[in-house]
C-alpha cells in the first residue's frame, strides 16, 4: 500500500489545484481571409541589354494612363544602381491616354519629348503591358496608336519580345538606328 500512495503524494504536491476550466477566448474561427494582393504596374526601362520590365506596386487598379504616368517617374535608386535608365525626358509631362479598345491603346505624345527612339519604345512597351494586362491580349498583340499633335498623323507600333533572351522587347526593325536625344 506504501507504494501506491507514493505516485498520489506526488501528483498532489504538483501545484495542480482543482479549479475548474479556465476562460481562453473565442472558439477557432479558421485561418484568417489573405490580404488583397496589390494592384501591380510594369513600366519599361532601358538597359545594356535593351529594355527591361519592371514592376511597381500601385494606387489603384493598372490602367495605361497610371502606367505611363509611373513612367515618366523613371527609374528608382535601385533600379539605377542596377543600370537601368530612362530615355523618357524628367521634365516633360507624361502621354496622354486618349482611347482605349480591346487590344489597343491610343496615346498622345506631349511636346518635348523629342524624337528619342528608346522614349518611344518605353512608352509602347508600357502602354501595350498595361492595356494586355487588363483585357488578356499579349503585350506583343497590343497596337499603340501615337500621335504627337491632337488630331495629327497616327504611328501604330507593337511591342515586339526578343526572343529567347527573356530581358524584354528587342528593337522593332521600324525603330532599329542611332538614337537621337
Amino acid at each position: 500500500m506504501p507504494l501506491v500512495l507514493a505516485p498520489l503524494a506526488l501528483v498532489s504536491a504538483c501545484g495542480i489545484t482543482d479549479s475548474g476550466p479556465a476562460q481562453a477566448g473565442p472558439p477557432a474561427a479558421g485561418l484568417p481571409e489573405p490580404a488583397r494582393p496589390a494592384d501591380v504596374v510594369h513600366v519599361y526601362f532601358s538597359s545594356p541589354l535593351g529594355l527591361e520590365r519592371v514592376s511597381r506596386l500601385d494606387r489603384g487598379p493598372n490602367s495605361p494612363q497610371d502606367a505611363l504616368n509611373r513612367l515618366r517617374e523613371g527609374p528608382d535608386e535601385a533600379e539605377r544602381a542596377r543600370g537601368l535608365l530612362s530615355f523618357v525626358p524628367p521634365d516633360a509631362p507624361a502621354p496622354t491616354v486618349t482611347g482605349q479598345r480591346r487590344g489597343s491603346v491610343d496615346v498622345l505624345v506631349p511636346r518635348g519629348w523629342g524624337t528619342s527612339r528608346t522614349a518611344l519604345r518605353q512608352l509602347v512597351c508600357t502602354a501595350a503591358d498595361a492595356v494586355g494586362t487588363a483585357d488578356g491580349t499579349r503585350t506583343g498583340e497590343v497596337d499603340v496608336r501615337v500621335r504627337r499633335t491632337p488630331g495629327g498623323a497616327t504611328d501604330t507600333q507593337r511591342c515586339e519580345l526578343n526572343p529567347g533572351s527573356g530581358r524584354g522587347p528587342a528593337t522593332p526593325e521600324s525603330n532599329r538606328g542611332a538614337e537621337t536625344t
